[in-house]
């Protein structure tokens, strides 16, 4: 798998920004494996991998009204998938920065 297609982005929460340092969590290709989100983080950032923990979020069914006469139709999102990942001691990730919002 290529490095450019298996890490999407990093994702900014308020527990994953509550991990403990050296923490990260990353959305990553579906297709990827655990090898394959490892090596391209080393390419990537240049840094070491403890460990790396994957978690698939499903996508959510709902159900949308399109017209009186054609009813209902079933919509699924698609699925997600997170990499858990752990640095070794003292390597960091570049992350964005999150400011104070702007008071009035």
């Amino acid at each position: 798998m290529l490095v450019s297609d298996v890490i999407q982005g990093i994702v900014l929460s308020e527990k994953s920004l509550r991990a403990p340092e050296g923490s990260y969590t990353l959305k990553v290709s579906l297709k990827a494996k655990k090898s394959d989100i490892s090596s391209a983080i080393k390419a990537v950032f240049g840094v070491d991998v403890v460990s790396v923990n994957t978690s698939i979020k499903r996508g959510k069914v709902k159900r949308k009204v399109r017209s009186k006469n054609s009813g209902a139709v079933v919509v699924k999102a698609a699925n997600q998938k997170k990499a858990f990942v752990t640095l070794k001691k003292g390597q960091t990730i570049p992350t964005p920065v999150l400011g104070d919002a702007p008071t009035v």
